[in-house]
């Protein structure tokens, strides 16, 4: 599937965003929605905490989906000597791992391996994790 680029997605993802804001309004105002008298303030700190909250959800998802799939082929052999890789020696697969993200924490395991003629343990990730 050809990836689109970030302004295609979120045209894409607006109905879906439109009715998630909806349904977010709903659960904190009730039926009637934002009371009138409602300061601005207060309506803009719930949506940005709400948006903080949803992006953690979407890249806490994102990496826990993709570390249960199946690594690429290329993850299969150890980056220093080609080797091939093992579960570590404790037997784990996989290590929890915190990220720091702009909106908080995210929470995720990154698969972890071993390479028995380095005695390397590390995690293979196909992208680094930003600043």
């Amino acid at each position: 599937m050809a990836r689109m680029d970030a302004s295609e997605l979120l045209n894409a993802l607006g109905p879906s965003l439109r009715a998630a804001a909806k349904n977010v309004l709903h659960h904190a105002y009730g039926p009637d929605g934002l009371p009138w008298g409602t300061r601005f303030a207060e309506a803009e700190e719930l949506a940005v905490q709400v948006g903080d909250l949803l992006t953690r959800e979407i890249l806490q998802s994102a990496f826990r989906d993709q570390a249960a799939r199946p690594r690429p082929d290329d993850l299969s052999a150890c980056p220093s000597c080609a080797g091939p890789l093992q579960p570590r020696p404790d037997g784990r697969t996989v290590e929890s791992r915190v990220l720091q993200s702009r909106r908080g924490d995210i929470a995720w395991d990154e698969p972890a391996c071993y390479c028995p003629r380095c005695r390397r343990a590390f995690f293979p990730s196909v992208q680094e994790p930003g600043p």
